[in-house]
């Protein structure tokens, strides 16, 4: 398969089945994204890694609690919110991906953008092996306490987390906008055509 081709056929996947994900090809997965990166400097990530039954358990409390917290998740039936926590805790591994924060604003958004690079890449040499993958930034979980629940320290900051399993069914891809319709041209006299 094309890298063109794999990009344009690569899905989000939010259901899982129920096919159990070694830690060894997330390993080797990670290993190969980090080589196919060329940082500028030493890499200023890391991974943590929730596969195990009570991790992803771990994981879904403290997912859950911190949504339950907000005024409109109160909304929500109870048996439902019971639903999405179970259906969180089944999926089979998820890598919570954290940077470290620098006060230099461009060295930040560096290392930033070089830690999402990584799970992109992450992301396609998955696919490529029948592993489906979701991006989550949830702003629910945005907050200190699952933070530091989770394991990350003062001076970093969650990436994402990408929550992953084999699957029976991809998605339909969606339209794709143009580029076309993304293009401003700048004219050397400053102003924006």
């Amino acid at each position: 398969m094309s890298l063109s081709q794999l990009v344009r056929e690569r899905r989000s996947i939010r259901k899982f089945n129920k096919l159990p994900v070694s830690q060894e090809l997330i390993v080797e997965l990670l290993e190969k994204a980090t080589e196919l990166y060329e940082p500028g400097e030493a890499s200023s990530w890391r991974f943590i890694y929730a596969g195990t039954p009570e991790s992803r358990q771990r994981l879904a409390d403290y997912m859950i609690s911190k949504m339950k917290e907000n005024k409109l998740v109160k909304l929500v039936p109870n048996k439902m919110m019971d639903s999405i926590a179970k259906r969180l805790a089944e999926v089979p591994a998820s890598l919570i991906v954290v940077a470290e924060t620098d006060p230099d604003r461009r060295k930040n958004d560096e290392i930033y953008a070089g830690a999402s690079s990584i799970m992109q890449i992450f992301q396609l040499l998955g696919w490529e092996r029948g592993l489906g993958m979701l991006w989550d930034t949830e702003r629910l979980i945005q907050n200190e306490l699952f933070f530091s629940r989770i394991g990350i320290h003062e001076g970093e900051r969650l990436v994402g987390i990408l929550h992953m399993g084999y699957f029976d069914k991809a998605p339909k891809g969606r339209g794709r906008t143009a580029a076309e319709k993304k293009w401003t041209v700048s004219g050397g006299d400053g102003i924006v055509q």
